[in-house]
């Protein structure tokens, strides 16, 4: 003869509901996550940058040019011993006001978010040499 328990029948629908909402947040992450929602992607700044012989192999920026998405956030990372900045610039002009991260000291990052398609080409203005380029699909 089989034993029924009616408690048990009730807790294991109750533990059932208790983890949909468990459930539903780690398949909403998991979903952004192949979609790169929370896409970062990262660029160094080497130790060797401050010297101008960087420029002649591309090795101020590491890479020196880099392609992210629209929404996508890029961050730099100061592996030097020395301050930087990271400045966009205009192929007409120095700066053009869309990002400049200011001094980066030594061990600090910096990042920035594209909202928009296009390229973007930046520098440091402590060492001009050191330039790069983002292009934003």
């Amino acid at each position: 003869m089989k034993k029924s328990c009616n408690s048990c029948s009730s807790y294991s629908k109750l533990s059932i509901w208790a983890a949909l909402p468990f459930l539903t947040i780690l398949a909403i992450l998991f979903i952004a996550t192949s979609m790169n929602v929370f896409a970062e992607t990262a660029i160094t700044i080497p130790n060797e940058a401050a010297e101008p012989s960087c420029a002649d192999n591309g090795s101020c920026f590491l890479p020196s040019q880099v392609t992210v998405g629209v929404g996508e956030t890029l961050t730099w990372s100061n592996d030097s011993s020395v301050i930087h900045t990271v400045t966009s610039k205009n192929p007409e002009e120095e700066t053009d006001d869309l990002f400049d991260s200011s001094i980066i000291l030594a061990g600090d990052i910096f990042s920035y978010t594209f909202t928009e398609a296009g390229q973007y080409n930046y520098f440091c203005s402590v060492h001009p040499w050191m330039q790069g380029s983002v292009i934003v699909k």
